[in-house]
């Protein structure tokens, strides 16, 4: 925490997807007896101060607990896709960095979520790129806030458009293998053989099977 109290760092989870792919609210599945969006809460809660759950207007989300201080907040621009959450979740709080992930990956890494944290001190982004960049997996500071209202603002959604404007570290795919040697924290659960994969994952990391 800051000396003036507010948290240095916090998770935003984008839960307010479409969920086409898997055709129902990912952030509601449930997987091994707990809703897919707890996973991801308990997988953040060690790396950060507070969490902040991103959901579309009039969204219904699961019930889920946190250690940590945890809010809800809806887009502040509807139907803009993830870049529209990370502005949503960068204006609705006072942490100095905060941590974008999604609401579908149940296997985050915390070795590798310190190490995007510890490198954001030098840059407003700290985003991994593997056969791309990994937006949903990346910290982002309040230097982006600008940036992005203007690119929603003209309607241009698309994450990496705003990239230019502000000083971005990328981290590349081997060293995001030397904290997640199999890259799990990238596994989505958005199609039924990724929820069945993350099953497995899960299963051994020591998680209860499914009756």
């Amino acid at each position: 925490m800051t000396d003036a109290g507010a948290p240095t760092f916090a998770a935003l989870i984008m839960a307010g997807g479409k969920s086409t792919r898997l055709g129902r609210d990912k952030a509601s599945e449930t997987l091994l007896g707990r809703p897919l969006l707890q996973h991801v809460i308990d997988r953040v809660t060690a790396v950060v101060d507070e969490i902040l759950v991103v959901k579309a207007r009039g969204q219904a989300l699961p019930e889920v607990s946190s250690e940590l201080p945890l809010r809800v907040a809806e887009d502040l621009y509807p139907d803009c896709g993830p870049l529209g959450g990370i502005y949503t979740g960068l204006s609705s709080t006072d942490a100095g960095r905060c941590l974008a992930v999604a609401c579908d990956m149940p296997l985050l890494s915390e070795p590798l979520l310190r190490e995007l944290l510890r490198r954001s001190a030098e840059c407003d982004v700290v985003m991994p790129v593997l056969a791309y960049p990994e937006p949903l997996h990346a910290v982002y500071s309040h230097a982006c806030v600008d940036p992005i209202r203007e690119r929603l603002e003209a309607r241009q959604l698309k994450i990496t458009n705003f990239l230019g404007a502000v000083h971005v570290c990328y981290v590349r795919e081997d060293d995001c293998r030397r904290f997640d040697p199999d890259l799990r924290s990238f596994s989505n659960t958005n199609t039924e053989a990724g929820l069945n994969r993350a099953r497995e994952l899960l299963a051994t990391e020591g998680d209860s099977p499914l009756p």
